[in-house]
């Protein structure tokens, strides 16, 4: 099984401490409480700034959250691009998808939902670099992948398809958040594994290419 990077974290090391406090409290606040129920005072109370500094680094609250949302989407789908790699079949990239996002789960949970509850919201204000990685896209072209390869069935709708795997993953995040599977999450990996292979692969498929 080829290594996909799963390191991230929603702040930089090379950033004033100050701002990696702000950033990394309004990321566990906005997940906890959701965003219209945190303001910037229970930021600024939960990291011991004032309100001063935090408009020293952004603007307004929807300046930070949408700076977050673009820094967790991208560290997300850069992930899930290098796991879906040209070089390898559609079964190895469904392989190499999935340990790159329970990795990264254990690494920043609140990093996926956060991308996972709010990418309706925030993708009409992201920058031109965020719009330039389609998470869809990246995901319908691993399934047109896969009906090319005659694994997954050429009938099937390429977009319900890629509903399922994002709804899949991305309930799967929420379960693990409320304890509802028990972390860490690479420890469902091979069963997350599964049970994708029976949704997206053809009848018979897999079976043949265990034999």
């Amino acid at each position: 099984m080829r290594s996909v990077n799963s390191s991230f974290s929603p702040v930089s090391p090379d950033e004033p401490p100050s701002k990696q406090a702000i950033l990394r409290e309004a990321l566990r606040l906005f997940v906890r409480d959701g965003l219209c129920e945190t303001s910037l005072r229970d930021i600024a109370n939960a990291t011991g700034y004032s309100n001063t500094v935090l408009y020293k680094f952004f603007e307004s609250k929807d300046a930070l959250a949408i700076h977050l949302f673009e820094r967790c989407y991208g560290e997300l789908v850069r992930g899930v691009a290098q796991a879906l790699s040209p070089g390898h079949s559609f079964q190895e990239d469904l392989e190499a998808l999935v340990e790159f996002y329970v990795r990264f789960l254990d690494k920043s949970l609140d990093s996926v939902l956060y991308v996972h509850e709010n990418l309706r919201l925030y993708w009409p204000h992201v920058d031109e670099k965020t719009r330039a990685l389609p998470l869809v896209g990246l995901l319908a072209d691993w399934i047109g992948k896969g009906k090319s390869e005659g694994v997954v069935d050429p009938e099937g709708t390429t977009g319900l398809l890629v509903t399922l795997t994002i709804g899949f993953l991305g309930q799967f995040a929420r379960m693990l958040y409320f304890r509802e599977c028990d972390p860490p999450a690479i420890q469902w990996q091979d069963e997350i594994k599964d049970l994708l292979l029976r949704a997206l692969v053809q009848k018979g498929i897999e079976k043949r290419d265990g034999q």
